[in-house]
């Protein structure tokens, strides 16, 4: 493998992806970012989107992001994302049952629970609609 770059794809509750990498493309707010090897350092803020992975040339990995931060620089690309998918390794049935059950509890009295569970569900339904 030619040069690479050390990716992190960080959520509040986990690290969702830590290894090295070919190039990384992001998507920034103001457009797609693309990180290499050497880049010069960068912080943006991201919108919901794609980050896709690229090892041996290709596309290895996708991941589904809920918008974020990304900091590059000559080593490493971290990405601190509120919410995060790989689209290559889920289980479409779990997430269609997550989704309804996030549904339904949008109908909840507690306006903090109805909030959150818009929240995540509108994420988990743009997740489906990028599965290949």
């Amino acid at each position: 493998m030619s040069d690479t770059t050390n990716l992190e794809i960080v959520t509040p509750s986990m690290v969702l992806v830590s290894e090295p990498v070919e190039m990384v493309v992001v998507p920034g707010a103001d457009g797609q970012i693309g990180a290499l090897p050497r880049h010069s350092k960068v912080m943006s803020t991201l919108d919901r989107g794609i980050v896709n992975i690229y090892n041996d040339s290709k596309i290895s990995s996708r991941v589904m992001i809920d918008g974020g931060i990304v900091e590059i620089n000559e080593n490493s690309v971290v990405i601190l994302a509120e919410r995060a998918e790989k689209l290559d390794k889920v289980n479409k049935q779990i997430l269609e049952e997550k989704l309804l059950d996030l549904k339904a509890q949008q109908n909840d009295t507690d306006p903090n629970i109805s909030s959150l569970a818009e929240k995540n569900s509108s994420f988990l339904s743009a997740v489906l609609e990028n599965i290949e």
